[in-house]
């Protein structure tokens, strides 16, 4: 897997400037592009997509291509008004077994593939943008056997997962930092990376549950009390998400794979719900004031930036995966 670094992708004008190709491969110490199904062997000049921000359309990328046939940028660029995908070193238009890689898949797998907004920098592999593209894409349903399309589905939620437990374990200030996206690429043992995560999460479960006790005994505000109670239920949810791909990993067969996904997504829509319901309330002036009185709410009242990240990578999961 050839990652090709971070400030992957800037959008500007009618143009998508991304850092990563689906087409870009490779094998041994070869670089090669096997754009149309040609196989050329490439040198590689990796260039931060920032240095194409003044080229707001398809016009003025075409001054950015490269004088020989064999320089790749491992770059690309997808145009809006044609929803295609092009090579900024040559500017041909992206294609995958015969078929034109359509704009709106490669801005599908950037969405899935990143935990972060499609605004900000991101770390895109090459490799993964392929097997997205053939997996998921709309154009390239009829090109995969359902067993590999099993195989890669569960992969990407594998992979997805992780790197979701990873940024959440960095915003929440009652979890520790359980790792790195660099350990996983290592190819770590996912069940015991996420372990950690796991149990974290199970004593955040009681914590809250002490403080809705609390709470009760000092006669809290019910509004308050339902407060902490819906950020219990939350990192219930959370466990049990991750309880469910987990399981994913031990199903081989395809039909079983959609019905155990239609869990991990009814769990992942229940997450956005609270999560969103949690953040209505924190942000609200009323909460603010009663937590400058109360250090028992702190954790909620940092919850704010969690929260937005919760609903970006809950809501990719949704929005891709639904599909199958």
């Amino acid at each position: 897997m050839d990652v090709l670094g971070r400030d992957s992708e800037v959008s500007q004008g009618s143009i998508r400037v991304v850092r990563g190709c689906p087409c870009y491969k490779v094998f041994g110490n070869e670089r090669l592009c096997v754009n149309d199904d040609e196989v050329l062997e490439v040198e590689v000049i990796e260039i931060d997509p920032s240095l194409f921000a003044f080229n707001t359309d398809k016009e003025s990328m075409v001054k950015e291509q490269a004088q020989e046939n064999n320089i790749c940028y491992a770059a690309i660029y997808v145009n809006n008004p044609d929803n295609r995908v092009y090579c900024i070193s040559q500017g041909w238009f992206l294609r995958i077994h015969g078929k034109d890689v359509p704009g709106n898949d490669l801005e599908d797998a950037l969405q899935f593939l990143s935990t972060k907004d499609l605004t900000d920098s991101a770390e895109i592999c090459s490799e993964c943008l392929y097997k997205f593209i053939l997996t998921l894409g709309d154009s390239f349903a009829d090109l995969m056997t359902r067993k590999e399309k099993t195989d890669e589905v569960k992969k990407y939620v594998d992979k997805f997962s992780l790197m979701i437990a990873i940024k959440h374990s960095e915003m929440d200030d009652m979890i520790n930092l359980i790792g790195t996206e660099d350990e996983i690429d290592e190819g770590v043992d996912h069940f015991a990376f996420l372990r950690g995560y796991l149990v974290q999460l199970l004593e955040q479960q009681h914590s809250w549950q002490e403080l809705v006790q609390d709470l009760e005994k000092s006669k809290a505000e019910d509004w308050i009390i339902d407060l902490v109670t819906k950020r219990e239920k939350l990192a219930r949810l959370e466990f049990q998400f991750y309880s469910q791909t987990l399981q994913l990993r031990d199903i081989a067969d395809f039909h079983l794979m959609i019905k155990m996904l239609g869990f991990v997504l009814k769990s992942s829509a229940e997450i956005l719900t609270i999560n969103e319901a949690i953040h209505d309330i924190i942000r609200s002036k009323e909460f603010i004031k009663v937590v400058e009185q109360d250090d028992r709410l702190v954790h909620l009242s940092s919850y704010g930036s969690k929260s937005r990240t919760v609903e970006h990578n809950f809501g990719n999961i949704l929005q891709i995966l639904s599909r199958l």
